[in-house]
């Protein structure tokens, strides 16, 4: 291996090996007292809103020993719509918020110090009574907005995929807003933000199995073809996509 992929290597692998001890001699933006990240995404003004129910009668429930026995990727599917309850089913599981003051944020899963750094957004391609398009989750108030419904669609998420859509009910996005954890955790906040996606993808792909449904989470896809499809990349990013549909 050539030197310089060697140290590029190395450079790389702080991001996962911080030394806490550190915190204590930087100053924070939080001990600065600057401004604090806006905590949640919102949709924008005359967007559509769906409001999503917040109760699953139609929903079978399944052991969580059953969910993790059975849980394999999966990477073809059925083509088979999912249920306006599933998908919201899926979200609530994975992405809403339970709680929340100033600069923290109690989730389903758990994030660096309650700071929140994720945001989901969701490809539908075949979800009973909702229109085929791109939706941001808006996780604050159990909603999605509706962002995008050009023709297409299939064609642009499939390339940022890295051609790996296979035709997939809903296709989940995790994105990174990092200054919301940097603000309380300044250099050590990279390695918890991409925790943060992996906590997100396993309750999804546990959800998934609840519903008869299979997923599979991708690490390799386009960054930039990805971060375009939202109109994000800068301060805020994907992080990770998981494709599921009905087995």
């Amino acid at each position: 291996m050539e030197e310089y992929v060697k140290k590029e290597i190395q450079n790389n692998r702080r991001a996962i090996k911080e030394d806490w001890r550190e915190l204590r001699t930087v100053k924070t933006d939080r001990q600065l007292e600057l401004e604090r990240p806006v905590m949640f995404k919102q949709a924008k003004e005359g967007a559509l809103i769906i409001d999503l129910m917040k109760e699953f009668p139609n929903i079978k429930q399944k052991t969580l020993e059953e969910c993790i026995k059975s849980r394999r990727s999966l990477r073809k599917y059925k083509d088979e719509e999912l249920t306006l309850e599933e998908l919201t089913y899926l979200l609530w599981e994975t992405s809403r918020v339970d709680s929340y003051k100033p600069g923290v944020t109690f989730r389903t899963i758990p994030t660096g110090g309650a700071t929140n750094s994720m945001e989901t957004y969701v490809f539908i391609n075949k979800v009973q009574g909702i229109e085929k398009g791109l939706y941001l989750y808006i996780q604050d108030k159990h909603q999605l907005t509706l962002l995008d419904n050009n023709e297409g669609l299939d064609e642009k998420v499939n390339a940022a995929l890295y051609g790996q859509l296979r035709g997939a009910a809903v296709t989940f996005f995790f994105t990174a807003t990092p200054y919301r954890t940097e603000y309380k955790y300044a250099h050590l906040s990279h390695k918890m933000i991409a925790m943060e996606a992996g906590h997100a993808a396993q309750n999804l792909s546990l959800a998934s199995e609840v519903i008869d449904c299979g997923a599979v989470c991708l690490a390799a896809y386009i960054q930039e073809y990805c971060d375009d499809l939202f109109a994000i990349g800068e301060e805020e990013f994907v992080t990770y996509a998981v494709t599921l549909g009905k087995r």
